[in-house]
């Protein structure tokens, strides 16, 4: 890849029009790393931990941002952290550039695009005496739909979407263009979230050599703990634990990516956004974070990970709150909310069906002889080899087989073949055509029509008789207790499981 080639292009395409705001940033700053911090209604003190742990050699890139249906007090909420780090630092930079028209006209223009230097508490290393927060705050940006062909114009005006999704591309193109001016050394770029407690040797990783351009980013390995331990560092233990909704939700995430590893697909990973090292060359090959209030994690790394490798590592754990939140559609925070608002989590909180994986495995094992061999033929082959006996195998054959026609498996297959001079780069043609999102509708397919997902107790029983292959345990390790207790047992037995398959890389063959 031809990493300047292709960050130009992007910056110049592609990218948030930055110039305005950027075309006077000072020269002779220069870091070593960056990280990308979106943050919308968090307490002001999140800045606090931040200040303690970050190098001096790194930039923090604060986006803050509102939804744009928010309530004016969550935009004073979230100014207030602005607020926090100026009362403790100094404003060393500021663009020239003002917010006119766009900005709201209930408030004075506020100071977009500042740098501020802050003192570390006296209790940290040398390494981290002085941090440098350059700060977007675009609180004020709203929505305006009749601004859309100004945007497509490149005019310059800042955006009028909102969401994490905006503010995590905003971040990460200013980020990428300070890369692109040699101003940023390391072409990983951080990006977290306001609520996560980074470990010391966060800004360690990733190790040398960094500048392997095969890497398309790296994934921190993560634990979620109690929003109350999370938020009050006096509360915390050597073994700090999610609720109980929180062990549930995380229980969710490490078996959806262990059945996908189990079946050996090459999206195996976690899509976390708080947990990301992004390869800004990567980052700019595949046009950015999607501006989406949701899932711009996914997928962007869905994209990423078909023209380079994702790592996920072993250490260090970055600590995530579990706390209820509504201020996105999906995720950590609506799914907490939502487990808490079940009636019986025995009954009605629901994991997929285990099957699932295995019918995953069987159609993954079918793509290398799909290169020479019709689909049929090569997917009854497979499974009569795997399950061979078992009087369900032609009902298998008959539900994937609808599966895939359902995601047009044949144009697929057709157009493999055709672009293929080899079985190698046939099933790089499929595993790209059926990527993370692809995978993630066959699952959902099989899940709607032939394996509904069980509910916790059942699910717990099937863990318990070990007949969930990729969660063997040895029979030292049967659950006792009440269903909280499982739970919590599971939640560690399920961490140790996966801790086993890492560091992982997944890439397509």
């Amino acid at each position: 890849m031809n990493t300047n080639k292709v960050i130009t292009k992007y910056l110049a395409k592609y990218a948030e029009e930055l110039s305005p705001w950027m075309a006077d940033f000072p020269s002779q700053c220069q870091f070593e790393r960056c990280v990308i911090i979106p943050a919308f209604d968090e307490p002001l003190t999140f800045t606090d931990h931040f200040r303690a742990n970050t190098p001096s050699d790194t930039l923090i890139i604060l986006v803050l941002n509102c939804a744009k249906d928010c309530l004016p007090s969550q935009r004073q909420d979230t100014l207030q952290a602005k607020n926090h780090l100026l009362d403790h630092g100094e404003v060393i930079w500021q663009s020239s550039q003002e917010c006119s028209q766009e900005c709201s006209q209930e408030s004075p223009p506020a100071e977009t695009l500042q740098l501020v230097t802050t003192p570390a508490p006296a209790t940290v290393s040398e390494s981290a005496r002085t941090q440098h927060w350059l700060i977007w705050d675009i609180t004020q940006w709203q929505q305006d739909d009749s601004q859309e062909e100004a945007i497509t114009n490149r005019r310059q005006i800042p955006t009028f979407k909102h969401g994490v999704g905006y503010a995590r591309k905003l971040g990460m193109d200013c980020a990428l263009q300070l890369f692109h001016h040699q101003q940023i050394t390391n072409p990983f770029f951080l990006t977290t979230d306001a609520d996560a407690h980074l470990p010391n040797d966060y800004f360690l990783q990733p190790n040398l050599p960094y500048l392997d351009d095969d890497v398309a980013g790296y994934i921190f390995p993560f634990r979620h703990q109690a929003s109350d331990k999370h938020e009050n560092p006096a509360k915390q233990t050597t073994n700090p634990a999610a609720s109980l909704p929180g062990q549930l939700y995380e229980i969710s995430l490490r078996y959806y990516v262990l059945g996908l590893r189990w079946a050996n697909s090459p999206w195996g990973f976690h899509s976390v956004g708080s947990t990301l090292a992004i390869h800004g060359a990567h980052y700019a090959a595949n046009r950015g974070f999607p501006k989406r209030e949701a899932g711009e994690d996914f997928y962007l790394l869905n994209k990423i990970a078909k023209t380079g490798a994702i790592v996920s590592l072993k250490a260090p754990t970055i600590y995530l709150s579990d706390r209820p939140s509504h201020r996105v559609p999906f995720g950590t925070g609506p799914a907490i909310q939502r487990i808490q608002s079940l009636e019986s989590i025995a009954d009605h909180f629901t994991l997929y069906h285990p099957e699932i994986f295995q019918w995953l495995k069987h159609w993954q094992s079918v793509i290398p002889k799909l290169y020479d061999q019709p689909l049929e033929t090569a997917l009854n082959n497979v499974i009569l080899h795997a399950i061979n006996g078992d009087e369900r195998s032609e009902n298998i054959h008959t539900n994937i087989l609808d599966i895939l026609r359902r995601l047009r498996i044949e144009n697929a297959i057709s157009h493999s073949r055709k672009q293929s001079k080899s079985i190698n780069e046939f099933c790089r043609h499929m595993f790209t055509w059926f990527d993370a999102f692809k995978t993630l509708k066959f699952i959902h397919y099989a899940r709607d029509h032939y394996l509904p997902s069980l509910p916790t107790n059942q699910w717990i029983e099937w863990t318990e008789n070990n007949h969930i292959p990729f969660l063997v345990h040895p029979e030292e390790r049967l659950l006792e207790g009440d269903l909280t207790s499982k739970i919590q047992q599971l939640s560690s037995l399920i961490l140790e499981i996966e801790q086993h398959t890492l560091p992982h890389v997944s890439a397509p063959s």
